[in-house]
């Protein structure tokens, strides 16, 4: 389940040209499945990528370089977005992890970001928009699931990546 907190956004475009990309930072959380689809389609180990191969509750965070995520280069295009492979909070931007609460069913936290200047303009937002949000959110909870059954299974990092 995905609880999104906060006021909802009517409009809302992606201009980072304009904005310096401030979302795109060091440390942006990724799970096992999003390390899994970078490092396959980039060719990549994971230590090249990740601050460290420690997890915070299945998630990873990716390196950076002046606080800037790794996989963004001078122009401010993102390496990972041409390829296809950015990872799910990247994708659910301008929504971000705000938490996970450990119930039965696990539900992901989001909220929209006050850091991003185009939230109120740009493109108004339609109802796909809110369920790619909710079908992205999913996924990324099924990626945290997957990483704990692994975990609890015994598997270490390089072994939960071969099962996935």
């Amino acid at each position: 389940m995905v609880l999104v907190y906060g006021e909802p956004i009517k409009r809302w475009s992606c201009e980072f040209a304009e904005c310096g990309a401030r979302c795109c930072k060091a440390g942006r959380e990724v799970t096992i499945g999003d390390i899994k689809r970078i490092a396959s389609g980039t060719g990549l180990a994971p230590e090249e990528f990740l601050e460290s191969l420690e997890n915070k509750g299945g998630l990873f965070h990716l390196k950076g370089k002046e606080d800037r995520c790794t996989f963004l280069a001078d122009d401010l295009s993102c390496s990972l977005h041409e390829k296809g492979l950015k990872p799910i909070f990247c994708q659910m931007y301008p929504f971000k992890f705000d938490g996970i609460i450990y119930a039965d069913d696990l539900i992901l936290k989001v909220r929209v970001t006050k850091d991003c200047p185009n939230i109120g303009t740009g493109k108004k937002l339609t109802e796909d928009f809110e369920i790619s949000i909710e079908a992205l959110g999913n996924r990324f909870l099924r990626d945290i699931e997957d990483f704990k059954r692994f975990k609890s299974e015994g598997k270490d990092f390089k072994e939960i990546l071969k099962s996935l």
